[in-house]
C-alpha cells in the first residue's frame, strides 16, 4: 500500500485538488487515535481513515465545501449519543481535527513533500513545521517546511532559532501533532510516521505469504536469503529491498553496509531453511534493540538452540524475549496460515508497545 504522503505528493504532481484530516488530539475512547489521517479528493475518493462512522462523514463533507479556496480549520467533535450511534461502536470520548485543504500545487509544497516520500522510503524521520498565519475567525492557512535528522531544511526557513534547536534535541518524538507558539507565532510540529520495519530472514513459503500481508498492514519490509533463487524482486515485488546475503553469519553486518541497519522500530521473523541458520541469525538478532524477535519451528527445535546459544555466553533473560514457537495459537498448517499467525502476533505485541 502507497503511504499517505505518497497519495498527496502524487496529487500535487498531478495538480488533483484535495484536502488532509488529521487528529491532532483525542481523549477518551475514540476509534482512532492522535496523528491519524485521511485525504479527501474532490471527487469523494478518500486515503487513509479518522475512524469511519459519522464523524468522518461530517469530516468528509467538511473538507469537499471547504475545497475550493486554500484553507484550514480545527473542529472538535464530542462523541455524544448521536455520534456513537452513528460509529456503531461504544465510544464516549472527544476528537480534535484539523482540515487543510489543497485546492492547486505549489512548488515549495511539491518540494517538501517530495523530499518527506524520500525520506519515508529510507525508513528516516523527520519533522513536518506549519506555521500558522492569516488567521481570521475560524479559519487560516499555512506555510511548511521539512526539518531532516541532520538539520538541513526543506522549503521556506520559517522555523525559529529555540523551535529548531527543541527539534534537533528530539523534544517531539511522539506520534501526535503539537501545537507550540513561539515569539508570538503558532506552529503546528508534525513527527513523521515512518513505518515499522519488517525482517523476514528466509525467503521460503512462509516468509513469501508473510510479505504479501506485511504489505497490506503498510510495513517497509526487507526480504534477507542466501539463495537468489528465492530472494529477488520478481518473487517479492513489494518488498522495499530484497537482500541476497553472501552468509547468514555475517548478514547483519551486510545490512549495516547497506544502510538498512536494524533499530528499535524493527520486527524480525527468522524463517531460514534450516537449525543453524536460525541459530545464527537469532544470535545476531540479540544483539539488536528490535521490538519483536520471532523465530519459526517446534519447542524441541527452540529449546536444542537456546541450550546451543547459553552455552555460547547468551543469557536467558535475552532468550526470553523471543517469540518461538512463533504466531500466535490458532492450529494454522499451511503457510498462508503460519503467516497469518506470524502477522497476528508483530500487530498485538506492536499495540503493546505504544
Amino acid at each position: 500500500m502507497e503511504s499517505l504522503t505518497r497519495n498527496i505528493l502524487d496529487c500535487l504532481n498531478q495538480g488533483i485538488p484535495f484536502a488532509l484530516a488529521t487528529i491532532i488530539s483525542h481523549k477518551g475512547s475514540t476509534p482512532r487515535t492522535s496523528g491519524s489521517k485521511m485525504v479527501v479528493l474532490a471527487d469523494g475518493q478518500l486515503y487513509g481513515t479518522i475512524g469511519g462512522g459519522l464523524v468522518e462523514a461530517r469530516v468528509i463533507e467538511d473538507c469537499l465545501s471547504m475545497m475550493v479556496t486554500p484553507q484550514c480549520h480545527i473542529k472538535e467533535f464530542i462523541l455524544n449519543q448521536e455520534l456513537k450511534d452513528g460509529l456503531d461502536m461504544v465510544c464516549g470520548g472527544d476528537l480534535t481535527i484539523w482540515i487543510e485543504t489543497f485546492p492547486e500545487p505549489s512548488s515549495a509544497l511539491i518540494q517538501v513533500f517530495t523530499a518527506m516520500a524520500a525520506q519515508e522510503k529510507a525508513g528516516k524521520k523527520t519533522m513536518l513545521v506549519s506555521r500558522v498565519k492569516g488567521f481570521s475567525g475560524a479559519a487560516f492557512t499555512t506555510d511548511k517546511c521539512l526539518v531532516l535528522p541532520d538539520g538541513t531544511i526543506i522549503g521556506p526557513h520559517l522555523v525559529p532559532k529555540d523551535l529548531f534547536e527543541a527539534i534537533q534535541d528530539n523534544q517531539f518524538s511522539g506520534t501526535a501533532p503539537v501545537l507550540e507558539n513561539r515569539n508570538l507565532e503558532e506552529f503546528i510540529i508534525e513527527p513523521s510516521q515512518t513505518n515499522d520495519t519488517l525482517y523476514i530472514f528466509g525467503a521460503g513459503h512462509v516468509g513469501f505469504q508473510l510479505a504479501k500481508m506485511a504489505h497490506l498492514l503498510d510495513f517497509r519490509t526487507i526480504v534477507v536469503d542466501d539463495r537468489a533463487e528465492f530472494a529477488n524482486t520478481n518473487r517479492f515485488e513489494h518488498a522495499h529491498t530484497v537482500h541476497v546475503a553472501d552468509q547468514f553469519a555475517t548478514v547483519f553486518d551486510e545490512l549495516t553496509r547497506k544502510e538498512l541497519a536494524i533499530d528499535e522500530n524493527a520486527y524480525i521473523v527468522i524463517l531460514t531453511r534450516g537449525h543453524l541458520h536460525d541459530q545464527t541469525v537469532l544470535e545476531q538478532a540479540l544483539r539488536t534493540k528490535a521490538a519483536y524477535i520471532g523465530m519459526i519451528g517446534s519447542r524441541r527445535k527452540r529449546d536444542q538452540i537456546y541450550d546451543n546459544l547459553i552455552q555460547q555466553g547468551v543469557s536467558q533473560r535475552s532468550l526470553d524475549q523471543v517469540y518461538s514457537p512463533v504466531g500466535l495459537d490458532i492450529n494454522s498448517e499451511t503457510p498462508a496460515e503460519i503467516a497469518v499467525s506470524i502477522i497476528g502476533e508483530i500487530i498485538q505485541v506492536r499495540a503493546q508497545n505504544k
